[in-house]
């Protein structure tokens, strides 16, 4: 099977936002499913929740991805950010040790931010008939200005100025190889690995959700994408996105 993500790559100098843009190509243009919109110089990109995501001109990979995964049932579309993240640990671990994946969305170095995933589904008759996925990934960017806790990137990591050309292209291929597995419907691997990846899994850390403060372990995450943290001396809690505080 061809790489079906990266075979199309259009460059665009200067944009706010990658997912914006990619979204306006798809309404008026006839974009080809993993087609990828690479900015050199986003200027606002988004995070989740209005969140804003720092990325110095020319430093760093920000970009987005176009898909059209109406195979997934839309209760199993938490599968697409599986397969992402996975793709980022498989890369970033070839050039650096400690990499995990904090659910639901974020690539961590040890207890250090590197990566943000921000993926936006388009629901129609009742398939999911469109998802742009936008990623910003730090590479050579060494000093960070916004009040983000804790930025790291690769170049501040292993000291390496990298081709930013040539790390797209290796990072689309470990994307596509797991693409490829989700198409092929081997969610059972791409579960096992997932879990295997995580943050903070089998750890006793402080959590904070609406009703306490509490001491429990992340044990993984369940069919629809919860993430699932088991209290010390009590129940085993299951919380959709921001509903539940590492701290």
């Amino acid at each position: 099977m061809g790489q079906h993500i990266g075979e199309t790559i259009k460059i665009i100098e200067r944009t706010a936002s990658t997912n914006n843009y990619a979204t306006s190509q798809v309404r008026e243009n006839d974009v080809e499913t993993g087609t990828v919109f690479l900015a050199y110089d986003q200027t606002a990109g988004r995070g989740q929740f209005a969140n804003r995501w720092e990325s110095e001109a020319g430093k760093n990979l920000t970009f987005s991805l176009v898909l059209r995964p109406g195979f997934l049932e839309i209760y199993k579309q938490y599968m697409l950010s599986k397969m992402v993240c996975l793709g980022l640990e498989r890369f970033l671990s070839a050039h650096t040790e400690g990499v995990k994946i904090k659910w639901p969305n974020d690539i961590y170095v040890h207890d250090r931010k590197i990566c943000g995933i921000l993926i936006e589904n388009s629901i129609m008759s009742g398939q999911l008939s469109l998802s742009v996925i936008g990623i910003g990934l730090n590479v050579n960017q060494t000093v960070f200005l916004s009040d983000a806790p804790n930025p790291v990137s690769l170049k501040m990591l292993t000291g390496v100025d990298y081709s930013l050309e040539t790390m797209l292209k290796e990072l689309l291929q470990h994307m596509d190889k797991y693409y490829q597995q989700l198409v092929q419907g081997r969610f059972d691997v791409l579960d096992e690995e997932f879990e295997q990846k995580l943050y903070r899994l089998e750890e006793w850390h402080p959590f904070q959700d609406e009703a306490h403060h509490y001491t429990g372990k992340i044990i993984g995450v369940n069919a629809i994408g919860q993430l699932r943290i088991e209290e010390k001396d009590g129940p085993v809690h299951e919380y959709h996105f921001k509903e539940v505080s590492y701290l």
